[in-house]
């Protein structure tokens, strides 16, 4: 999955922190996409060893100072 260009990466982590951090950033109204690769992987039928930081944010180019302040 390749994101549009208006979509920067504001974090790459495990599961749970992307939930919290997530949270966080829909709570002073910002939607972020979150990009998981291993759940992506095993849904293609790919084997892959399980990755502890495989989750990705990414957010609209106009929200990320914002939302790295959050983070």
């Amino acid at each position: 999955l390749i994101m549009a260009p208006d979509y920067l990466h504001l974090y790459t982590g495990n599961m749970m922190e992307v939930q919290r951090i997530c949270a966080d950033l829909e709570a002073v109204g910002i939607q972020a996409v979150v990009k998981d690769q291993e759940t992506s992987a095993i849904r293609a039928g790919f084997a892959v060893p399980a990755q502890t930081d495989a989750v990705q944010i990414f957010v609209h180019r106009d929200e990320i100072k914002q939302a790295q302040k959050l983070i």
